[in-house]
């Protein structure tokens, strides 16, 4: 899948975690928008008194988009998009 749909389209994107593992982080059918915010329980700092326990990793999506579009692009995307509300 093309980057430039996958905020659009949902994908699975890899989060890499302090304790060196990688976890999927499934995006699903929402949209993803520029500083929308996801949390992975357990996977966070460790706590100060219990070392064992570990709190939550916030993952924050920077979602890049393109300089310019055409305007047959910008055609096609006004015919597939849902009008814009007033």
């Amino acid at each position: 899948m093309q980057r430039d749909l996958q905020a659009l389209l949902g994908s699975t994107v890899r989060i890499p975690t302090l304790s060196g593992r990688t976890i999927p982080l499934e995006t699903g059918d929402s949209v993803v928008h520029p500083g929308m915010v996801r949390r992975i329980h357990g996977e966070g700092l460790p706590y100060p008194k219990q070392p064992t326990r570990r709190g939550d990793l916030i993952v924050e999506f920077e979602v890049e988009f393109p300089e310019h579009l055409s305007q047959n692009v910008r055609n096609k995307l006004a015919d597939l998009l849902p009008p814009q509300r007033t």
